[in-house]
């Protein structure tokens, strides 16, 4: 009898951690998360359950294969839950530019959470943006990928930036955007396709910038 309520135990216990890490293994995953925890997307403050507004922009679009958010500045830009303040705002992350084993940018005494219009900051406390004032070609994430990645990049002034991808040998695979961009940082996702829509093979592949005068490239793998 004792062995049987001992094993009971076990189990409940077991369970109980099980649910507790699925529900908030997300809450590092965007800027500020611990703040709220499993509050920045669900109405229920302990996780689970039903998705607040920001939880259902996050499952609708930014969740990769893994099931890990992607924080990016498309997400960051959106206002949620609806009361005037972008989510990027509230988690003191305008830009979307932070990254997983980042620092958590900005005060965290004033960020709000995104998911709640009743949470939102005081007009006096929002921190003014600080452009960038060199160009950076950030490392993309994840790293080895499959099958997306972020490729993140910052440029102190309005102009036009070519980002692309090449093969080991040189050759163009996919040109992600060739366009003006506002000063700032931004980022663009490759979905491992080159420019015909045909999925690519493993491997090493190369990203290159070149705005203005800079001009820079790195390595990123694609595994399968």
């Amino acid at each position: 009898m004792k062995k049987n309520i001992l094993f009971i135990v076990v189990v409940l216990v077991s369970v109980t951690t099980t649910i507790l890490v699925s529900k908030s293994f997300r809450v590092t995953q965007i800027p500020n998360g611990p703040k709220f925890s499993c509050a920045n997307c669900h109405v229920d403050p302990f996780g689970g359950g039903p998705r607040n507004a920001f939880g259902q922009s996050v499952e609708n679009g930014f969740l990769n294969n893994q099931g890990q958010v992607i924080w990016n500045s498309s997400l960051a830009a959106m206002d949620s839950d609806g009361d005037g303040a972008s989510n990027g705002t509230e988690l003191q992350d305008a830009s979307g530019s932070w990254r997983i084993g980042n620092n958590n940018p900005g005060n965290l005494s004033l960020v709000t959470n995104p998911g709640d219009p009743t949470s939102k900051p005081n007009p006096t406390s929002v921190a003014e943006e600080n452009f960038p004032t060199n160009y950076k070609l950030l490392s993309n994430y994840p790293n080895p990928f499959n099958p997306t990645t972020t490729i993140a990049f910052e440029i102190p002034q309005a102009e036009n930036v070519l980002l692309a991808v090449y093969n080991i040998n040189g050759e163009l695979i996919r040109t992600l955007a060739n366009k003006n961009y506002s000063a700032g940082s931004h980022n663009e996702v490759w979905n491992g396709k080159d420019d015909f829509g045909n999925n690519v093979s493993s491997g090493i592949y190369i990203y290159r910038i070149k705005a203005g005068q800079f001009d820079k490239s790195a390595r990123m793998v694609l595994l399968k």
